[in-house]
């Protein structure tokens, strides 16, 4: 696995719009309109399950063993980011190939 590459690949989508966070990456979930989901090691354990059950549930593909919340913070440029959700296929396979 190369970090710094799978940091660089999810900036890059998060600069180009095709992440989802938040609030709204739970909708998505339940919409189909995300197909991959990346949970933070260190979010918290209720929340890390509503989200790896709604993937289970809904058939998304997720990873939560490889980044913790501050890497993916900072990846995305952002304070607090515990899990987001990536919509484009190209990109999917950019995370995919450096894991």
């Amino acid at each position: 696995m190369n970090k710094t590459k799978l940091l660089n690949a999810i900036g890059l989508a998060y600069n180009s719009a095709k992440l989802i966070k938040g609030k709204k990456l739970l909708e998505s979930i339940k919409k189909n309109k995300v197909k991959y989901v990346i949970l933070t090691t260190n979010m918290g354990a209720s929340q890390k399950k509503k989200f790896s059950d709604k993937c289970k549930f809904y058939n998304i593909e997720f990873i939560d063993d490889v980044l913790s919340f501050e890497e993916l913070s900072q990846a995305c440029g952002s304070t607090t980011i515990v899990a987001i959700g990536v919509n484009d296929i190209n990109i999917i396979k950019l995370i995919k190939n450096n894991l």
